[in-house]
């Protein structure tokens, strides 16, 4: 080969990079608005392909049985997940605008003061007005965090309907993108088996261990606060269930300033009723459900470091919002394989 030939060679080597790199870059932008949609419809198709399985196996007979079990998969997560997290967000967006208006109405009354109050709070009336501005700027925010919310509602169906539809075919075509990726990566039948087993233990691991878990203890914690009569308990059982599926957090720091509160309304009313039982419940119940519950469901071969599962949900949450309680310690749990087949390799 001549050195025209080779200049010509390589110059065609970096335009046909160059045009890959480009049309990358483009696809990129395309699907980047869809980015945590499709991502999340993996990760839940990966989590719910087990049912899939099964449902297609049933139905192998039936005509178009893998796409009607796809279809009653999705109906599935539908159903379990997606309903419910869309009803608590509407919920939990009304108790917000609701204790809007109430704050509102108090914190702009005239007569406004504290009457009742214990001589070792009543001490602290003298800081009233400041109490007051603090308030209302609070107020401010969280109306402002609501608009915000409701404007982007329809955003959030869209959302939906394309993790829905990324689900359907994810499952549908599961096979054809191992075979993807196995050409993509050529790597022996036997690591493939490895890397899927892994994964699935430590993903597994995240989602029933932390997440389920966690939703676990915040629908006790509602179930307590609504039956004691705790003001917005949808609010305050949302925040147990976040809290609870972050490592070395947990439940207490939620319900404990909760106690705190009804005992304050009971040194005014009278009645420690409400208090006490939601300590006793607290303690043997909400919090202690975490320690008994977990390590049955998880097992001993998904145990992940919990550093791993703090920095994933903490960093997942900013890059991703709400879906990075899943996406970010998934995303690490993927590093965490890739590393060790990388120290196997060496």
């Amino acid at each position: 080969m001549g050195r025209e030939e080779e200049r010509l060679e390589s110059y065609r080597r970096t335009a046909a990079v160059s045009f890959v790199v480009i049309i990358l870059l483009f696809s990129f932008l395309i699907v980047r608005p869809f980015f945590v949609a499709i991502m999340s419809a993996a990760v839940l198709a990966f989590i719910f392909y087990p049912l899939y399985g099964k449902l297609a196996e049933l139905l192998k007979n039936v005509p178009l049985g893998e796409k009607l079990a796809s279809l009653l998969t999705c109906l599935v997560i539908l159903l379990v997940v997606l309903i419910p997290s869309i009803f608590v967000a509407v919920l939990l967006t009304s108790e917000v605008k609701s204790g809007y208006h109430f704050l509102q109405t108090v914190l702009q009354a005239p007569q406004f003061q504290l009457d009742n109050l214990p001589p070792v709070i009543k001490q602290l009336e003298q800081f009233l007005p400041q109490l007051k501005a603090g308030a209302a700027d609070l107020v401010g925010q969280l109306i402002g965090m609501l608009q915000d919310v409701l404007k982007v509602i329809p955003n959030v169906l869209l959302q939906v309907f394309i993790t829905i539809f990324s689900i359907y075919y994810f499952l549908v075509h599961g096979h054809d993108l191992y075979k993807f990726f196995a050409d993509l990566f050529p790597l022996s039948e036997k690591r493939y088996k490895q890397i899927v087993s892994r994964f699935d233990n430590l993903s597994r691991g995240v989602i029933i261990g932390q997440v389920f878990v966690g939703c676990i203890q915040g629908v006790l914690a509602w179930l307590g606060f609504f039956i004691l009569g705790v003001p917005s308990p949808i609010l305050w059982g949302s925040l147990t269930a976040i809290i609870s599926m972050i490592p070395l957090f947990g439940a207490a720091l939620i319900w404990v300033p909760v106690d705190i509160y009804l005992f304050l309304v009971g040194t005014m009313t009278g009645n420690y009723i409400p208090a006490i039982s939601l300590l006793v419940y607290g303690v043997f119940v909400i919090s202690l459900i975490d320690n008994l519950l977990k390590p049955k469901i998880v097992g001993d071969n998904a145990n992940i470091h919990p550093l791993i599962v703090l920095f994933g949900i903490l960093g997942g949450i900013q890059l991703f919002g709400i879906a990075g309680i899943i996406l970010g310690p998934m995303i690490l749990t993927i590093f965490d394989v890739v590393i060790e087949i990388f120290k196997e390799a060496l």
